[in-house]
């Protein structure tokens, strides 16, 4: 790249140079005008000397035609007083008077041009160099003429070097004056070429800043009306480009934020399948964060053959396509995907945009819905088809008087209602803890013995049937922080289902212990146990080990899924441990704050 030149330095030489050559021109032309000027000052002069002399030696001529010495005298006395070179010629071209030179040395000067316009009666003038006086000299000769015959030319002459050095002098004066006068005009253009270029070097700084990004700035405004206008315009601009940028950024945050807002993924590719952005909800479903994604392939993210099918056949086509798929892993999951075509601003396509909605919970929601109502219809429709049949067969004895079975299948009834009450409880408690969990409610500290012992006592009855003997250990001064209803209730649940599946005359134990911040409920008994098998599924709405048991034992089978979702509710976790024949071990964990 051609390297660039200040504009200083492009201002200033040229500045300089026509000082330069301005002021050369004008020393030549004066040079030339006073040598003019000399030259045509000293033949004036040399024409009146010679006009002078011209009726001088006439007179002297006429009176004494053969005095050449008296000739001679009178040249040599006239150059002495005048620096003037004199010679007198005479027809023949011989000197017989010279004012510098000796006359007996002389050449004849009948070939001189001077003199050959002189012997014709004319003004001879010539220029030429003297080999008498080693100089240029410049020659007038004039004709000396008596009663109307010429008697001799009278000549005078000058050193033309006199008036080189008077020239020389001239030039001189006038280089020192053009010295002096291009070094004030380049001061005086070096002032001129800063002040043209200072504006521009600020505006240059002010544009500086603009490149920068900082659209704040402003440049200063020169008082040059160009560039006035051009740094207004500039300002003006800056502070445009300025709200746009401010107007994008902004409108950027917002799209940032209702991008990374959104629970659903939403990812945007371009047509070699490199991710242009995803948000984090969308990385998160392929275990990656959404800075590790972008501009890398979407095939890295997701590595399923069915997503992998899905990009190409969204790539393929304008319309937009929709499809459910599984994701395998630890916990698979299932997702909704949909895709549009994405288009510049020219109507090109350019990628594709694909949303995607986890909806796992949804299906398993909707898998435990049905399973939901179809367990409740199961476990309501065997309570309400016996009490049918009993009561028809009531019926028919009441209408034989038999009034002693009457009684017991009366009984019968009464259990089944209130199986059915028990069971519509059951799933009014569990419908008021779906609502609650996820709520943030403080809760209140309570002492833990005290919530024991209440709901040992609701199991009172149970307890003297099966002459079961509870053992509770609980410190006294032991609280958390928890719903005592709630809590209660769990507690409850855990002891009545201990006390159902123990054989008569057994133990049942509460442990209640801090430990490592947290609050351990421990209820133990001696019963028949939990095949390893079923324990997984125990916490499952509806879920019997031994439905046959279970319904006798008067159960709904939602106890354990209430229990455990009062735990969920107050942020903790329960575990379960049981042998077959040798009992089961429930422990409830609260944190203490």
């Amino acid at each position: 790249m051609k390297k660039k030149t200040r504009l200083i330095r492009q201002i200033f030489p040229s500045f300089l140079v026509i000082i330069v050559l301005s002021l050369s021109a004008v020393a030549s032309y004066s040079t030339s005008h006073f040598k003019t000027f000399f030259l045509e000052n000293s033949e004036k002069e040399l024409m009146v000397r010679a006009k002078l002399l011209q009726n001088q030696f006439a007179d002297i001529l006429a009176v004494e035609p053969q005095n050449m010495k008296a000739i001679d005298d009178q040249c040599k006395n006239v150059g002495g007083a005048t620096g003037t070179r004199v010679t007198v010629i005479l027809p023949s071209g011989s000197v017989i008077g010279d004012s510098f030179g000796s006359t007996d040395l002389m050449e004849n000067h009948m070939t001189r041009p001077e003199i050959i316009a002189a012997l014709k009666g004319k003004e001879g003038v010539s220029r030429r160099y003297s080999s008498t006086l080693d100089k240029n000299m410049m020659y007038i000769a004039l004709p000396v003429i008596k009663d109307g015959t010429l008697i001799a030319v009278v000549r005078t002459s000058l050193s033309v070097s006199v008036i080189d050095d008077k020239i020389r002098s001239v030039r001189n004066s006038i280089f020192l004056a053009m010295l002096g006068a291009a070094l004030v005009a380049g001061l005086v253009s070096l002032f001129v070429s800063r002040q043209i270029t200072r504006p521009m070097e600020e505006m240059k700084k002010g544009a500086a800043e603009f490149a920068k990004g900082n659209l704040g700035a402003r440049m200063a405004v020169p008082d040059s009306e160009e560039l006035a206008e051009l740094a207004v315009t500039m300002n003006h601009m800056a502070e445009g480009l300025d709200e746009k940028i401010r107007a994008f950024e902004n409108r950027s945050r917002e799209l940032e934020a209702v991008h990374a807002s959104m629970q659903e993924g939403v990812i945007a590719i371009d047509k070699d399948q490199r991710i242009i952005t995803i948000n984090q909800a969308a990385a998160k479903i392929f275990g990656f964060a959404a800075h590790e994604l972008k501009a890398r392939y979407i095939l890295e993210a997701a590595r399923n053959v069915e997503f992998q099918r899905f990009i190409q056949k969204a790539l393929d086509t304008h319309e937009p396509v929709e499809e459910d798929i599984l994701i395998s892993g630890d916990e698979d999951l299932i997702l909704n995907i949909h895709s549009s075509a994405l288009y510049d601003t020219h109507n090109r396509r350019m990628g594709t945009l694909i949303i995607v909605h986890d909806i796992t919970r949804i299906r398993r929601l909707e898998k435990m819905h049905k399973e939901f109502a179809a367990n409740v219809s199961h476990e309501l429709k065997t309570p309400l088809t016996s009490i049918q049949g009993f009561i028809e067969t009531l019926q028919e004895m009441l209408a034989e008087n038999n009034t002693q079975e009457a009684g017991k299948f009366l009984n019968i009834i009464e259990k089944n209602v209130n199986r059915m009450v028990a069971l519509i409880d059951d799933l009014l408690s569990l419908s008021r803890l779906e609502r609650l969990q996820g709520t943030h409610i403080l809760f209140e500290r309570h002492n833990l013995a005290n919530l024991i012992h209440s709901a040992v006592n609701s199991c009172e009855g149970a307890l003297r049937a099966k002459n079961i003997i509870l053992g509770v250990d609980c410190p006294e001064e032991l609280t958390v922080m928890v719903d005592p209803i709630l809590m209660e209730q769990a507690i409850l649940n855990l002891v009545d289902n201990a006390v159902k599946y123990s054989p008569e005359n057994k133990a049942v134990s509460i442990i209640a212990v801090q430990n490592s911040g947290f609050t351990d409920i421990i209820v133990q008994d001696n019963g028949c146990g939990i095949d390893k098998e079923h324990l997984p599924q125990i916490f499952n709405r509806f879920y019997r080990v031994d439905r046959s048991r279970s319904r006798n034992e008067g159960g709904t089978g939602l106890g354990l899924a209430i229990v455990k979702h009062i735990v969920q509710y107050h942020r903790g976790k329960i575990d379960v441990r049981s042998i077959r024949e040798k009992g089961t071990v429930f422990t409830i964990r609260i944190p203490e704050a």
